[in-house]
């Protein structure tokens, strides 16, 4: 069960993160020129798009055509240079979706594999290192669960019972040097686990790995590894679930998590994460109590704060708010859905206004052309404008619906949340 398991979150996690191409680095290494070499002869002529993994987005980094052969290469942006995680190298008009750890190797060769999620590589320490690893993790796990299901020993000269002790001995050596291995690989190893329910022990309790799992996630996993993992939504959701709706152990936990942060892009991911979590479970007070050290923004069943239109500004009464950010992915998707779903919004006399974080006019002009509501804003202030400011958006897409009194009764990360009855 706990092989299955742990197959399918690996292989068939909605993010596709079946095999890792793993691009190691090394102190010193000159990281300025990162190329990736591709051989899909299935996908010859086709078109393929490189993304990284950023928190609960994906930044395309390159867009290339494959030649006659299925060749192509392309090097990352030299803004990338120092990036550690993983990204994805798909072929749109196929299955063929390939996730890989970047992480400062100069020249890496990517071949198809047997599956269109997998691949065979070559210049690849941490890929090694992490396939090694779960090959190991697998023969233990493996192990255990014959001899316990069973009752039948691998070795012929120990009983079952030190069989099992000698299997979660060996189990507890291989987390320790998992621990110990400073390579980005291991963090994804630690995060899998955490993820499949894994425990320091294989005789753990469950309601200890319950334990460990909040200790893990909210006081020893780094956050930029996380945020680049493509792990980042069920790991919050699991923290949440594994404070077992504490209030103060949540609120605590919260402020521990984001004084460890110092970035501004996954502190705001980090506290966006929060705010919807906070809100689907009916805990938006908890987000009060955090305070204006870590956020502001107007909670439900609070007065909306004015939006702001150059010299004016004016209440959304019945309205729904849509902050957005032109090139964002997520953005992107939920702004044709607000489309398909405006006549049925204006049929219930409901306003529908947004708000742009854009800071280039040609941009966002590009973008508010193809929506049909009339009310399209942009100060071309990005998250600094006095609109983002007010409502607390640390994240985008968010939605913020209001009552014909002008009371924030809503704020949802996907329309769907809204629309779901």
């Amino acid at each position: 069960m706990i092989i299955s398991k742990i197959k399918h979150i690996f292989f068939c996690f909605p993010l596709r993160v079946g095999l890792f191409l793993l691009l190691c680095g090394r102190t010193g290494v000159d990281v300025s020129a990162q190329t990736i070499e591709m051989h899909l002869p299935s996908c010859n002529y086709l078109q393929y798009v490189f993304t990284l993994k950023q928190g609960t987005a994906r930044d395309t980094v390159a867009v290339g055509r494959l030649d006659s052969v299925g060749k192509a290469s392309f090097t990352l942006p030299a803004g990338y240079a120092s990036y550690r995680g993983v990204g994805n190298l798909s072929v749109p008009t196929t299955h063929t979706s390939i996730n890989m750890i970047i992480n400062g190797e100069k020249e890496i060769c990517v071949k198809e594999g047997d599956s269109p999620d997998s691949g065979i590589f070559s210049g690849s320490p941490e890929n090694t290192y992490l396939l090694e690893s779960f090959a190991r993790q697998g023969r233990i796990l493996g192990n255990y669960n014959e001899v316990m299901n069973s009752g039948t020993t691998i070795s012929p000269f120990a009983s079952p019972l030190q069989q099992l002790e000698s299997i979660n001995d060996e189990y507890k050596k291989f987390r320790k040097d998992i621990s110990a291995s400073p390579l980005y690989a291991a963090r994804m190893v630690e995060i899998l686990g955490c993820l499949t329910s894994l425990g320091s022990s294989l005789d753990i309790h469950p309601d200890s790995i319950i334990v460990e799992q909040h200790r893990f996630i909210s006081r020893k996993l780094d956050f930029h590894d996380l945020y680049t993992s493509g792990f980042w939504e069920p790991t919050i959701q699991f923290w949440y679930e594994s404070a077992m709706g504490n209030d103060s152990l949540l609120l605590n936990d919260s402020k521990h998590m984001l004084d460890k942060i110092s970035d501004i892009p996954l502190r705001r991911e980090l506290t966006q994460s929060f705010i919807r979590m906070f809100s689907k479970y009916g805990k938006d007070y908890l987000l009060a109590e955090l305070g204006t050290e870590y956020l502001t923004l107007p909670l439900n069943g609070h007065p909306a704060p004015e939006i702001v239109v150059g010299d004016s500004s004016f209440v959304p009464h019945l309205s729904l708010i849509m902050f957005y950010e032109t090139g964002c992915g997520n953005c992107h998707y939920e702004l044709e859905q607000l489309k398909s779903k405006y006549k049925l919004l204006t049929d219930n006399n409901i306003r529908v206004i947004s708000i742009a974080a854009d800071t280039g006019e040609e941009v966002h002009a590009e973008t508010s052309a193809k929506l049909p509501w009339a009310d399209k804003l942009c100060d071309f202030k990005g998250f600094e404008g006095d609109n983002f400011r007010n409502y607390g958006i640390v994240g985008t897409p968010t939605f913020i619906l209001t009552d014909k009194d002008g009371i924030v009764r809503g704020r949802y990360a996907q329309l769907k949340e809204l629309l779901k009855d």
